[in-house]
Parts: C-alpha cells; sequence; structure tokens
C-alpha cells in the first residue's frame, strides 16, 4: 500500500508508532490542516508511522503536531487454519465469538480488521489457545484492499 501523509502528535512522531484512526474530533471541525490531518485516514484502521518530515503545526488537541508518512499496519488475528498459508491472499473473516473477557478476543476481532477485507497473510505465527476449543492460528495480515477475492 502506498504511504499517505498525515499529522501526529509530536510526542508521538518516531517511526514505528502505532495508532487506531478514531476519526475527527469535535476540535478538528475549525481547522483548517483537517484535510491533510485526519481526512486522508479510514476510521478504524490501523497506521504505522514509516518517515518523519521537517515539518510542524499548531494542533488544536495537542500543543504541537509534525507531518509524517504512515502506512496501514500489519494486524495480529486469530484464523481458522483451512487455507491458512503464508504469503496467499484471503478474505477476512473474524472468528464468530462473543466472550469479550476471553485473552484471545483481541485477536479474534482485532481493530482495523473488517469482514471481508483482503489481506495477505504475512505469517503465520502458529497454534492459538481457545478456552472453546476452537483450532485456530494466529496469524499477522496486512490488508491490500476492501472487498471479496
Amino acid at each position: 500500500m502506498k504511504r499517505i501523509i498525515t499529522l501526529v502528535a509530536l510526542s508521538n512522531a518516531r517511526v514505528g508508532y502505532e495508532f487506531l484512526h478514531y476519526g475527527r474530533a469535535e476540535e478538528c471541525a475549525q481547522c483548517n490542516l483537517a484535510p491533510v490531518c485526519i481526512e486522508n485516514l479510514e476510521k478504524g484502521r490501523k497506521y504505522r508511522v514509516m518517515g518523519l518530515r521537517p515539518y510542524e503545526h499548531p494542533c488544536r488537541l495537542e500543543e504541537r503536531a509534525r507531518v509524517v508518512e504512515v502506512e496501514e499496519s500489519e494486524t495480529l488475528a486469530a484464523m481458522e487454519p483451512r487455507g491458512v498459508v503464508e504469503g496467499s491472499q484471503t478474505r477476512y473473516s473474524p472468528v464468530e465469538c462473543d466472550r469479550t473477557l476471553c485473552p484471545g478476543f483481541v485477536r479474534c476481532r482485532p481493530e482495523g480488521l473488517r469482514k471481508g477485507d483482503r489481506c495477505e497473510i504475512k505469517a503465520v505465527m502458529g497454534p492459538l489457545e481457545c478456552p472453546r476449543g476452537l483450532k485456530l492460528l494466529l496469524a499477522r495480515l496486512k490488508r491490500t484492499q476492501v472487498g471479496s477475492i
């Protein structure tokens, strides 16, 4: 995926910093930098800072914000093992589970991915223990585009 120019709080402006984009805050409505800062990011997606630009700007949420280059982050996700092969393409499907207190729930319903997202399986990390007894693998996914294969 291509890099996107955006702004992050000066305190978070470092290569490798990851964040989930929650959408526009009320304070951003009147900011003339909003189109570059937040409107070019997709709500509910995870991003990783890949590069820093030498520009800073005042920010209504933070004292200062820095211009950075971001890409969507890879995400660790639990998957049913059928068809999980490193390097292959898959359509993401979250594990059907409502046990929100389960330690693995954040992998069964990871933030940043939505049902139907087309992803590349970057790595298969191994089996994931499930209290319900489901056979699951932990995989590192990178979204390649939205939609079906």
